[in-house]
């Protein structure tokens, strides 16, 4: 059968059924040179069937089989397979010193099989985008994409050979080297990284790797009252549905200088960074410039391994690119501030558009100066991911000064670790992008109370997280959703990031609706105004829409008026996708989005804030983000 024949068949939709399917299917197909048209359908079979009816995957048929899992890669359902070939598993074998699969114990060929599965989604070559792909295996650990010469490289080194092989229940890729994931920890991980060990010393030195320790939390029990909190299920078919989260990890992000660039920066020794660190932190603080004790917190040298840490397990496409949904409007900035581990600071991740650049790290206006990942990203490990950076990564004073005079935006969901380290944020990126995916139905995390260690609440409060739709008018395209039982009034607070001590306007956004209540809201402890009540659409509080009236053709005119009554219109920096529940070309256009000013208050130093709710009346609250503006520069402050 030739590639014409193949190429009119798959485009008709006609089921490929190949009896020459091990010549088509040999090893010397190389994936790269496969154009969409000439991809492999055989959408009659199941991926099980698949395999074993494919010669060239007799052993890992086998791996299936003995561990039962074939089972489930013959049922119904959306399952990724990355099938390694005899030879990668007969290699694999000998790399751990086995002659077949029956030297491996049970468990370990269970993890081998589920270290190459995906379920749940259906992941094709067109997602292979440098970096970690977004979806767990089965064996909870993240799988790795980079391109070299043309191909596809799985975990560094495991190259694809056939891409996307499209199976009724899911598809497959043809993988030359058995994925054999790290089960290290981040601070073992690191201890190999031959060219990095002045940092691990130092990270040794100051206790900090101690704060890297933590893999999974076992006290977390799914009961029967957390498994209610479930009230529309997936196969229930609704435009939504409810998941709980079956785990409580933890994980970590560390940022690390090279020996190289420490040298290009005269550091040679572990006496030496101290020195350099002494040379910044001293001067941001200058009060503990007498600490000499390294594993003191306020030490200098304790400051510069800590401001490289964060409590986070961020990837590459963690750091910014997972929150660029289709919301975002893709010819603004967008900015994503991190808490590091150094008490009180953060880092800022930039992605910008003119220069179609992701990752700047602490770019410094008035100099120009930023930070980027170096050549070493997503170093893999079972409880976080390390990324080397190219140049020397502190919190100086021209960092504050950078973070202290700017508007500074936080998605709600960047507060809280655990919707990062749990696989909730930035997981249904696809669903916010991709128009394929527009329809599936949207996924809301029900949270356990206690679960969000910055969130404390009320028995009756059910605390929600909406991981994004298309028809959501929100900031990032998810938010932060809060309840109350039936009958029952929600009361919660929220612990913020760190701010820099200054003068700030402090303001929530939010979207409107006829299901939302009325809610006191405290700051720091201070009721801030009078209630506010969240179904009253933007025109109750004298919103026009912008070019609307003649004599105020860009609507600047109409923002004062809104301020007068502590509101202000949403950003124009982001949009809905699909209008119907909202609309306007961005959410300055809305009725439905607004920013409630909550106050202007005088932070003395930096630090963290709280956040609480009452509610007054039945209903729902929501949360999309937060803003801290510098009183200094809101008469300069963009519309954006």
């Amino acid at each position: 059968m030739n590639n014409l024949l193949i190429n009119k068949f798959t485009r008709f939709g006609v089921f490929i059924i190949i009896v020459m399917g091990v010549v088509l299917f040999s090893q010397s197909c190389d994936s790269d040179d496969m154009q969409d048209e000439f991809l492999y359908t055989f959408q009659d079979q199941m991926i099980g069937q698949y395999l074993r009816d494919s010669a060239d995957y007799a052993e890992f048929s086998r791996l299936l089989d003995t561990t039962k899992v074939m089972g489930l890669l013959n049922s119904y359902g959306s399952y990724t397979c990355f099938a390694p070939s005899n030879e990668a598993m007969k290699n694999f074998y000998a790399l751990k010193g086995k002659q077949s699969l029956s030297d491996f114990s049970y468990d370990s060929l269970q993890l081998i099989a589920y270290d190459h599965l995906i379920n749940g989604t259906v992941v094709t070559h067109t997602k292979f985008v440098s970096g970690r792909l977004p979806q767990l295996t089965m064996s909870d650990r993240y799988i790795s994409v980079s391109h070299a010469d043309g191909n596809v490289y799985l975990n560094g080194s495991s190259k694809v050979l056939i891409q996307s092989v499209t199976l009724h229940n899911g598809v497959l890729h043809k993988i030359d080297e058995v994925l054999n994931p790290t089960r290290d920890g981040v601070v073992e991980a690191i201890s190999k990284e031959e060219d990095f060990t002045i940092f691990y010393e130092a990270l040794i030195a100051t206790g900090m790797a101690d704060s890297l320790l933590k893999i999974e939390d076992d006290t977390y029990v799914v009961t029967k009252a957390i498994a209610d909190l479930v009230e529309v299920k997936k196969e229930d078919k609704q435009w939504m549905y409810h998941e709980i989260p079956l785990k409580r990890k933890y994980g970590y992000t560390v940022f690390m200088e090279s020996n190289e660039t420490m040298n290009r920066n005269g550091i040679i020794d572990l006496e030496s960074l101290k020195a350099y660190a002494a040379s910044v932190y001293d001067i941001v603080y200058p009060e503990d410039k007498d600490i000499t004790d390294v594993t003191n917190r306020k030490n200098s040298l304790n400051r510069f391994v800590s401001y490289h840490l964060v409590n986070k397990q961020l990837s590459k496409r963690h750091l910014i690119d997972l929150y660029d949904t289709g919301h975002m409007l893709k010819d603004r900035d967008m900015f994503e501030y991190i808490e590091t581990m150094c008490p009180n600071t953060l880092i800022e991740i930039k992605k910008d558009r003119m220069l179609n650049q992701s990752n700047i790290i602490n770019y410094l206006r008035e100099s120009g100066q930023y930070i980027q990942l170096g050549n070493l990203y997503d170093g893999e490990a079972i409880n976080g991911v390390y990324h080397e950076v190219n140049d020397m990564l502190v919190y100086s004073r021209e960092v504050d000064t950078e973070l202290s005079t700017k508007r500074l935006r936080f998605d709600s969901s960047s507060f809280f670790p655990e919707l990062t380290n749990n696989d909730m944020r930035g997981a249904r990126y696809l669903q916010n992008t991709d128009p394929e995916f527009y329809e599936e139905q949207s996924l809301h995390w029900q949270l356990p109370r206690g679960y969000i260690d910055r969130i404390s609440s009320s028995e009756q409060t059910v605390v929600g997280y909406l991981s994004g739709y298309h028809k959501f008018q929100n900031y990032q395209g998810d938010e932060i959703f809060l309840n109350a039982s039936s009958g029952k009034l929600y009361d919660f607070e929220i612990i913020t990031p760190p701010i820099p001590k200054g003068t700030y306007e402090v303001r929530m956004g939010y979207l409107s609706n006829g299901k939302r209540g009325v809610a006191q809201l405290y700051f720091d402890g201070a009721p801030c105004d009078v209630p506010l009540n969240l179904n009253n659409l933007a025109g109750d509080f004298g919103w026009e829409r912008p070019g609307s009236v003649a004599t105020d053709p860009f609507g600047f005119e109409n923002d004062k008026v809104l301020r007068n009554n502590n509101f202000m219109k949403g950003p124009a920096c982001y949009k809905v996708i699909t209008s119907g529940w909202s609309g306007g070309e961005n959410a300055r256009y809305s009725d439905a989005i607004l920013r409630r000013i909550i106050g202007t208050f005088i932070f003395h130093e930096a630090g963290h804030h709280v956040f609480k709710v009452k509610g007054l009346s039945g209903g729902e609250f929501m949360f999309d983000y937060m803003e801290f503006v510098p009183t200094s520069v809101l008469e300069s402050e963009d519309i954006y």
